[in-house]
């Protein structure tokens, strides 16, 4: 069994963190209230910032082929 990280249900399976769809969408909140709604991730081999969705990186993950996808990071920009 485990805990849910956001109302701290115990539950089985499923996903890693929380219980349930509604406690998903509470955590993602949770995460981009504390570490921001967009995070600048850089392409190591070409030194382009993108600015990325922190909902994305939580629920996808971000490889570096994807990062084309997204927008540049603009200069002054903030999460």
């Amino acid at each position: 069994m485990r805990e849910c990280f956001v109302c701290g249900k115990l539950y089985e399976g499923g996903r890693e963190t929380t219980c349930s769809d509604a406690c998903h969408g509470e955590l993602i909140k949770l995460l981009g209230a504390k570490f921001g709604e967009f995070k600048k991730v850089v392409d190591q081999t070409t030194g382009i910032a993108y600015r990325v969705p922190t909902r994305d990186i939580i629920e996808k993950g971000i490889k570096w082929r994807d990062l084309d996808r997204y927008p540049r990071w603009e200069t002054g920009a903030r999460g």
